[in-house]
């Protein structure tokens, strides 16, 4: 199958999700882009990841819930993209397509518990190689990237869970935490992350997006990611086999800089965020790799 099969079939996908979700009322939809290619002249890293979210909320026995759905596609390159030998890589060529289901429940008046899990697989079939060449054919007008020895192509299973914290300091001035844990094929790690929102708080988040308000008034964020890896698929390969031609030792301790502005206009939602991100590995050639979120989310009435 090319590449431009490959683009077509993770359109059509995509199109019947977004069409199913529109169908349920008091809902929000989100769209989230994430690229490098607004700091880099090259891809490299972590390249690309587009996530399509569906959020639904439910109120049982007074109590108030949230059904979140996501389809998410991760990108990974190394910074030499025409490159043809492996041994040169200093990152492996990797690609996730996954779905997750997530419940969120309100604890308290700022707080939430989430459990969920996601389903994914690696390699061709993550469409990765396919989507990127594609983009880099038909918008950029570019070769088509090696993608030598890319990740083999598994059957991920994760399991995810995440508590939120909000405390009011002073009117739209608050400090927000959540922790947050990952056990499974592709991932085991566990983090944090903490920092200043100016805008209102609230309990629910929608595609892990810290931002989200219930007014037109325009909030800005700043924090801090703080996280802990046993375990990268995307750079060590599997635990259970040797069957990646490429890896590389994984850095347990990493951490991201966040800095971001949302505004809302009535039932549409614009944030971007920035992401400064450590290394995943002693492996990369920069320090800090930078990338840009930028999310569309429409509250259905």
């Amino acid at each position: 199958m090319n590449g431009r099969m490959y683009i077509i079939n993770y359109s059509l996908f995509c199109f019947i999700i977004m069409t199913f979700n529109f169908g349920y009322s008091q809902s929000q939809i989100n769209l989230d882009v994430d690229n490098d290619l607004y700091f880099n002249s090259r891809d490299m890293y972590y390249s690309s990841g587009i996530f399509l979210s569906f959020s639904k909320p439910i109120n049982r026995e007074g109590k108030k819930y949230f059904n979140h759905f996501k389809l998410g596609q991760l990108i990974y390159t190394p910074s030499s993209r025409y490159e043809r030998n492996p041994l040169k890589y200093d990152y492996p060529y990797s690609g996730y397509l996954f779905f997750e289901m997530t419940k969120q429940k309100q604890i308290s008046k700022n707080s939430s518990l989430a459990f969920g899990g996601n389903i994914g697989i690696t390699g061709d079939a993550s469409l990765a190689k396919g989507m990127q060449n594609l983009y880099h054919d038909l918008v950029l007008n570019l070769p088509d990237l090696a993608w030598e020895s890319q990740m083999p192509q598994e059957f991920q299973v994760n399991i995810i869970g995440h508590y939120f914290k909000g405390f009011k300091i002073e009117d739209n001035i608050n400090f927000t935490t959540e922790l947050y844990s990952k056990i499974g094929t592709y991932q085991i790690m566990t983090g944090i992350n903490f920092g200043l929102l100016i805008g209102d708080l609230t309990w629910f988040n929608f595609s892990d997006n810290i931002i989200n308000m219930n007014n037109n008034k325009v909030s800005f964020y700043i924090g801090s990611v703080q996280e802990y890896y046993f375990h990268d698929y995307k750079l060590e390969g599997s635990l259970f086999n040797d069957d990646a031609s490429l890896t590389m030792t994984s850095n347990k301790y990493r951490n991201l800089i966040e800095l971001g502005f949302q505004k809302r206009f009535k039932n549409l939602q614009i944030l971007t965020i920035f992401n400064s991100m450590s290394k995943d590995t002693e492996m990369q050639r920069t320090r800090r790799h930078p990338f840009l979120k930028i999310s569309l989310s429409y509250q259905l009435n």
